[in-house]
């Protein structure tokens, strides 16, 4: 049983959702430590400007010994400043002189900020820990710490209520664009998904056999080059089954064209010698005489006529069958055409037609047989003649076409119906009258061209003619030459 893998959706949408929340982790945990950071330094910052403040009119009433201004003092500096938790003032012998704790000062306070004796100039801040929480405690020396020292508890619970209302705001914020995220991952993680499993659908297409499927996506992105890519692939297998199965079909045609071919030319053969031998008896002036004899001649040459007909077919079936491989060689074909042209010359003026030949600017000299090629043009020549209009002009020229050379002849006939133009090169078929085709010219033609690695086709328009094109290599010398 074929096991089920998670999808491509869910590992994308997985991916891109970890990914976030992870960012998101780590943007809101550098938030929250450099946010507490700066509020707690802030904070020490606070504690110590209000440890200056209180100095100056802490050591007045202290040396005035007016413990209410100095109760006034205090209470009037923590209803300024929310953040201030406690003052107390430390004596140089270790006594509490003045405080604000409303229940006596809490054990072992004085203990856990001392200053250094009496000349201690500088403020100590430490951070202590209580049943309400951290707190700053800010201790500044009162002249030099001979009057001993101000303390002032800084809380931070507003820091930590700021810090709290900071990061929920940036926490929703990071939770709508998480979620926005999402979305936005989600809506191109499903296009995605649907242009693989369109690939995956064709693929699956071509597996069972249907090569006429295309892959529609024209994006040019990776996903489109690989649609692209995947279209040649399509088209280049279906050249090749179209190309397996047409190699087959010639092998199985011409090997049974050659057995019948074999079999019916001896009979043929011997029919041909007893015609022959009875149209010679024929000619005897006895015979002749007998008016039961009047028409034997005329049907004697009718038959043998017909049995040379059969041995022209039977000729064309072993050509057919009869493979030969071709002698490369440099041939001008320029000089071919004009060599090839005088043979159905004849023919065309039979028939009232003119073969025009329209040589090529510069030399175009192929790697061919020349022999083979000769018969192909040959052929299309004789073809294009037997298919062009009355009075029609058959037009013939050969041109260089990138590394290949091509050979061009075109008729002004009624043209090629659109659905025989794939069949013209099939063995056996054509359009000619019953008598008059065998239907192996075209057939012979491209098993030539193929042996030469070339290409063959035909193009027409009903009522405007046809131009059969063949192309086979350049010269080598040639190729060398362009570059």
């Amino acid at each position: 049983m074929k096991r089920r893998g998670v999808s491509l959706k869910l590992k994308i949408m997985a991916g891109v959702g970890g990914l976030v929340l992870a960012f998101g982790v780590t943007v809101m945990g550098n938030i929250h430590y450099g946010l507490s950071r700066m509020l707690k330094e802030e904070l020490t910052r606070r504690g110590v400007t209000v440890a200056h403040i209180l100095v100056g009119p802490t050591e007045e009433s202290i040396l005035m010994n007016d413990q209410f201004a100095l109760y006034q003092l205090f209470r009037q500096t923590m209803r300024s400043y929310d953040d201030v938790r406690y003052i107390y003032v430390l004596g140089a012998a270790g006594d509490i002189q003045a405080h604000t704790f409303p229940g006596g000062i809490p054990k072992g306070l004085a203990q856990v900020n001392p200053l250094s004796g009496p000349t201690a100039g500088g403020v100590h801040a430490r951070r202590i820990s209580t049943e309400e929480g951290h707190i700053q405690d800010i201790a500044s020396p009162l002249l030099g710490g001979r009057l001993g020292s101000i303390h002032v508890g800084m809380t931070e619970q507003s820091v930590r209520r700021r810090i709290a209302r900071v990061i929920l705001e940036w926490g929703v914020g990071a939770a709508l664009m998480l979620i926005f995220g999402l979305a936005v991952a989600y809506g191109l993680t499903v296009k995605l998904a649907q242009r693989f499993s369109h690939l995956v659908d064709v693929a699956r297409a071509v597996g069972e056999g249907n090569l006429e499927v295309q892959a529609q996506d024209e994006h040019g992105d990776e996903v489109g080059r690989l649609s692209g890519a995947l279209n040649l692939m399509i088209g280049d297998l279906k050249r090749s089954q179209s190309s397996l199965i047409r190699s087959g079909k010639l092998a199985a045609i011409g090997e049974l064209s050659s057995s019948v071919a074999h079999e019916i030319n001896n009979p043929l053969n011997t029919m041909a010698i007893c015609t022959q031998s009875l149209l010679d008896r024929a000619k005897s002036p006895a015979l002749l005489a007998c008016a039961d004899f009047e028409d034997f001649p005329e049907y004697l040459k009718t038959v043998n006529d017909e049995i040379f007909r059969c041995k022209t077919i039977t000729d064309g079936l072993l050509d057919f069958a009869r493979h030969r491989e071709p002698r490369h060689g440099s041939v001008d074909l320029d000089e071919l055409i004009g060599n090839t042209i005088p043979l159905v010359a004849h023919r065309a003026k039979q028939m009232g037609q003119s073969i025009v030949f329209v040589p090529s600017s510069r030399p175009v000299r192929a790697k061919a047989d020349a022999d083979q090629i000769k018969q192909v043009v040959l052929n299309i020549l004789i073809n294009a003649l037997d298919h062009n209009s009355p009075d029609g002009e058959v037009r013939i020229w050969a041109e260089r076409s990138g590394s290949d050379a091509s050979v061009s002849v075109q008729d002004n006939g009624v043209g090629i119906l659109q659905e025989n133009i794939s069949k013209v090169f099939e063995p056996f078929f054509t359009t000619k009258s019953a008598g008059k085709g065998t239907g192996l010219g075209l057939a012979i033609c491209q098993k030539i061209i193929d042996s030469h690695h070339g290409r063959i086709g035909v193009t027409s328009r009903g009522g405007q003619g046809s131009t059969f094109t063949f192309s086979i290599p350049l010269d080598d010398r040639e190729v060398s030459s362009d570059a």
